[in-house]
């Protein structure tokens, strides 16, 4: 998980909001036969979010939108309902895009719910948002997580020192199953990667090979599991990405 920033509104479902402050997140995704809502998502994924899911870093571009979501962070229903007065479901800064969490994933490799993973796993394990990271909220840098080589799993960062902080990382880890197989092996696969690449650069005896990998993978928004990449390249990546000015 990386820091996401909003893009300022006004947006489409700001406006929307705007003319109708006590309608439903169906009624806004089925307004102009749904093209605002299909706008918004675009606007999350590809401005926002540089294609990432916000909370597994799973690419999700825009081949197939039926692969991109829209998470409410805070609960959008009971709509309304006392002592609820505020508009959860059609407020701009509770809605971020993730993937669908390997609903579309092989099952023979990576059975189900046990590979779930994200809002797919939050909603089967009926996860409370107080008990995962806001990634509209956490800090840029340092990144709060670290990286086990030996098995693809995200740990906690140990040089945070806020305690309860350390306890958030660890239960958005579990409580989005961060760490399920699927997504250990697409890290793996990303550490094969960053190892092949100093491989190349041994044998063809390029000694700049940690500055040209920072650029590689982020001069864009973004590469898949950018956190990873992130800790691999350890002070190169955070080099260049204080270089860029890079928040988020």
């Amino acid at each position: 998980m990386k820091k996401i920033n909003k893009s300022p509104a006004p947006n489409e479902l700001t406006n929307y909001l705007q003319s109708n402050p006590t309608d439903t997140w169906q009624e806004f995704r089925s307004h102009n036969a749904g093209v605002d809502y299909s706008n918004l998502k675009t606007r999350i994924f590809d401005t926002d979010q540089g294609e990432l899911c916000a909370y597994c870093e799973t690419k999700a571009d825009s081949s197939n939108p039926t692969k991109r979501r829209v998470e409410h962070i805070h609960n959008k229903s009971p709509h309304l309902q006392p002592p609820n007065t505020h508009n959860w479901a059609l407020d701009w800064n509770n809605v971020i895009g993730v993937c669908v969490g390997g609903n579309d994933s092989d099952k023979a490799t990576h059975p189900l719910p046990q590979n779930l993973s994200c809002d797919s796993y939050k909603e089967h394990k009926n996860i409370s948002h107080n008990d995962i990271l806001n990634p509209l909220n956490i800090q840029a840098n340092p990144s709060l997580f670290g990286f086990d080589k030996s098995n693809g799993k995200l740990i906690v960062n140990e040089s945070i020192e806020d305690g309860a902080l350390k306890e958030l990382v660890q239960k958005t880890i579990d409580n989005l199953n961060l760490n399920c197989d699927r997504l250990c092996t697409n890290r793996l696969k990303i550490f094969t990667e960053y190892n092949q690449e100093l491989k190349k650069a041994r044998v063809t005896n390029n000694t700049k090979v940690f500055e040209i990998l920072p650029q590689k993978w982020f001069s864009k928004k973004w590469p898949s599991f950018f956190t990873t990449r992130r800790i691999l390249l350890g002070d190169h990546a955070e080099n260049y990405l204080q270089g860029i000015n890079y928040n988020g």
